[in-house]
């Protein structure tokens, strides 16, 4: 019986010649242009089929095989519970080399992200060798980007590591669920479930850490939402004209999400008051708004009792032993201090202290690293 090759992959398929998609209502798509071809353990690839069989959806390019050995390469194996199929054995992405199926595990981007490439989304490791450029996303499992970072969104399942810094023109976000190492970055947004180091400046930034942030030259605007160590080694502060806050005491998880819960609700009040609004100028209006208006009091009212209980999760699970700011460098007047319910802002100039919370008050301890 004669049979044929087919793929659950395009097997013809080329990363340097992508075109945008075209949706039906005619708009085309020019930052989502499918760069990389998924695929995870397990998934079959490849399977020999009668030449005469009806084709399953999702088959492309069947070829005529004419009894040679299943093209099984890197990171594919024959499924041991169908000798005829060929499945992957890691997580990756697959593609015909030297005549064999194989998958990789790090995906080497040896560009800028951009629109060659489109927005990136990827089952593992990505090594990014050029520029992150504005409006452009990357997701994958560990992340390393060799040149600069711009306005852009990368999620980490991971670690991120940039080697060229941030420059996130107050549209960057960069998320990791492991930990973040730069060298550089101002006028963006941090969050990592792990540690934060940051070799040198940390300008204008919102920061959201789990763990601990290093900051190894000047923290300078922005605010950070930290619960165990905030180390900033040369300067805090730039001075009175610029608003600098450390905010420590609740888990920045929840804190984050707070802020998102704060902003939906100032959307629904402004969005309330516009129908408000409307509904009394005439009938016509009113009968159409109606409807609208009572749907967003009752999104309202659903979301405030979200934040509320947010909030008391936040404040009995408050634990200030573990919060400490250590500046062996310079603190500069105009920095706010927030730890748990305590407050307070630094109005002279401070040098090498330790701050910490100590029977519902700040404290200021100099040395900032007790030797032992």
């Amino acid at each position: 019986m004669s049979q044929i090759l087919v793929h659950y992959f395009d097997p013809d398929f080329d990363h340097m010649h992508l075109t945008p998609k075209e949706s039906v209502s005619g708009k085309v798509d020019h930052y989502n242009l499918d760069y990389v071809q998924n695929v995870v353990a397990g998934q079959v690839l490849a399977e020999l089929v009668p030449a005469d069989a009806p084709l399953r959806p999702g088959v492309i390019s069947p070829r005529p095989w004419a009894g040679q050995p299943l093209p099984v390469g890197p990171n594919t194996a024959v499924n041991p519970k169908n000798a005829g199929q060929i499945i992957a054995t890691v997580n990756g992405y697959v593609f015909y080399h030297e005549g064999v199926i194989t998958v990789k595990k790090l995906l080497n981007v040896r560009r800028d992200v951009d629109f060659h490439t489109g927005n990136i989304v990827f089952v593992s490791d990505i090594c990014v060798h050029g520029a992150i450029r504005t409006g452009f996303s990357v997701q994958g499992r560990n992340i390393l980007v060799k040149k600069n970072v711009e306005g852009a969104r990368v999620e980490a399942l991971g670690s991120f590591t940039a080697e060229n810094g941030i420059k996130g023109g107050k549209m960057a976000r960069i998320s990791a669920k492991g930990d973040i190492k730069i060298p550089f970055i101002e006028n963006a947004t941090l969050i990592a479930d792990g540690d934060i180091l940051i070799d040198g400046s940390c300008m204008h930034t919102d920061v959201w850490v789990q763990k601990n942030l290093v900051v190894k030259g000047r923290l300078q605007g922005g605010t950070i939402h930290a619960n165990r160590i905030v180390y900033i080694q040369d300067q805090l502060g730039g001075g009175i004209s610029t608003m600098t806050s450390i905010e420590m005491g609740y888990d920045p998880a929840q804190m984050f999400n707070l802020r998102a819960a704060d902003e939906g609700i100032a959307k629904l009040k402004a969005l309330i008051e516009s129908l408000e609004k409307k509904c009394g100028k005439h009938a016509e209006l009113k009968a159409e708004c109606e409807p609208k208006l009572e749907i967003s009091r009752t999104r309202l009212v659903t979301l405030q009792k979200r934040r509320q209980a947010l909030w008391e999760q936040m404040t009995s699970e408050s634990d200030l032993r573990t919060c400490r700011i250590i500046v062996p460098g310079q603190i500069r007047p105009g920095v706010e201090i927030s730890i748990g319910g305590v407050y307070c802002v630094i109005n002279d100039f401070m040098e090498n202290v330790c701050i910490t919370c100590q029977d519902n008050e700040i404290v200021f301890d100099s040395p900032a690293m007790v030797k032992k």
